[in-house]
């Protein structure tokens, strides 16, 4: 049972604290730092999302907008279609560029999402490639190879994207390394402890009424012995860490 984990969400509301609990609390104060993004910054994320989801779509959108031509949707004249169809495949390269150099400088691991993007892309420019020129020739509109020229590109780079990647299936995200857990101090038990200790009075009694109140919940169901119950009722708001590892001296330990 991870009592130290228990008492850092205890003492949420002040992750500096929960930071001097170990190995665990420094791993949730961190959680609670990025937990609440302010307004502005959840805005700009919103924002990046909507933007990365529209550069993904655009090589498809832009093969629709050449051929779609339905009961429900009336054909769009190639002077209108073609031209949007380019600008669409000029953000499809855009995007291959990014995502081709931020693989790279990511090791250059196999990634089926990549692969799938630059297959995706590719397939789109091949369609498109035979799309427009079709829809061009149809409505009699003098088609400019400066229109093309992001619908090659985009099959080109497509193409050697997915391929680059094939080719490196083999190579694969290295496992973790997982550290072993540094053995706790006595110092680190005492710092914990100040650090507890500057929390409001007022607040820091009911912390600790709540913490003591989920320790004999735990006990109640069986997770918890008496001897332990015992111990981590008596341990001081901050402490909880230090019972589950031997606490060696630590060169500042108090005498």
């Amino acid at each position: 049972m991870r009592l130290g984990m228990l008492e850092a969400m205890a003492c949420q509301s002040h992750p500096e604290v929960v930071a001097t609990f170990g190995d665990d609390g420094v791993a949730i104060a961190e959680l609670i730092d990025h937990r609440a993004p302010g307004a502005a910054r959840r805005a700009l994320s919103g924002i990046g999302v909507v933007l990365v989801i529209a550069a993904l779509i655009a090589p498809i959108a832009g093969v629709a907008v050449l051929g779609a031509e339905s009961d429900l949707v009336e054909r769009m004249p190639a002077d209108r279609s073609v031209p949007i169809a380019a600008v669409c495949f000029v953000l499809a390269v855009v995007v291959l560029l990014v995502t081709g150099v931020a693989w790279v400088r990511g090791g250059a691991r196999w990634s089926g999402m990549v692969c799938g993007l630059g297959a995706v892309f590719a397939l789109c420019g091949v369609f498109a490639s035979i799309s427009m020129p079709t829809v061009s020739g149809r409505d009699g509109y003098d088609l400019p190879t400066l229109a093309q020229v992001s619908v090659w590109t985009t099959l080109a780079l497509g193409l050697l994207l997915a391929v680059a990647t094939m080719l490196r299936h083999r190579v694969r995200e290295p496992e973790p390394e997982v550290a072993p857990a540094a053995p706790t101090t006595t110092s680190d038990r005492h710092v914990a402890e100040l650090a507890a200790r500057s929390i409001p009075d007022t607040e820091r009694v009911a912390i600790l009424a709540d913490r003591d109140a989920a320790l004999r919940v735990l006990a109640e169901r069986g997770l918890l012995d008496g001897t332990t119950l015992d111990r981590a009722l008596s341990a001081p708001l901050g402490t909880l860490f230090a019972l589950e590892a031997p606490t060696q001296p630590g060169p500042e330990s108090p005498g």
